[in-house]
């Protein structure tokens, strides 16, 4: 699991899910309008405005 798409309501679950699933440090960011066009959320049919990853960012 890399990455867990989560709409308001279910942000909470998706960091708990992360942290319990092994995510090191897991890192949230809000889904861009352009990015989120067809993204649901992993756990309801809303559409996703947050992505909960395993991944640091890049930029410095």
């Amino acid at each position: 699991m890399d990455e867990i798409l989560a709409c308001q309501e279910h942000i909470e679950e998706a960091l708990d899910d992360a942290v319990y699933g092994g995510f090191e440090m897991p890192v949230l960011d809000q889904l861009l309008l352009v990015d989120n066009l067809k993204q649901k959320c992993g756990y309801c049919e809303k559409d996703a405005i947050y992505v909960v990853s395993n991944k640091h960012s890049t930029t410095r």
